[in-house]
């Protein structure tokens, strides 16, 4: 399993975990509906927070691998043409 599998399978199952936490802890504290949904909101709000930080940060990372890649490439090319010239 490469990195980034491994990467992408631990966000996942923590977002579900956190899911799944949230509402069993939301369903068996008691109180009224009212309270509930501005709590359920709330909760909402912040996996949806922590998603868009995950993403950005995913998305940061694979532009950076990119770039890297980009840059050995290009060296392996240059090298290649060096050694063709030769």
């Amino acid at each position: 399993m490469s990195k980034n599998e491994k990467f992408s399978a631990f966000v996942t199952g923590f977002i579900a975990g956190g899911i799944i936490g949230s509402i069993a802890a939301m369903l068996y504290t008691p109180m009224t509906g009212k309270k509930l949904r501005k709590k359920i909101s709330n909760v909402k709000d912040d996996f949806v927070d922590e998603i868009n930080n995950y993403y950005e940060s995913g998305k940061e990372k694979a532009e950076e691998i990119i770039k890297e890649s980009k840059k050995k490439a290009e060296n392996i090319i240059d090298e290649a043409k060096k050694i063709v010239s030769n």
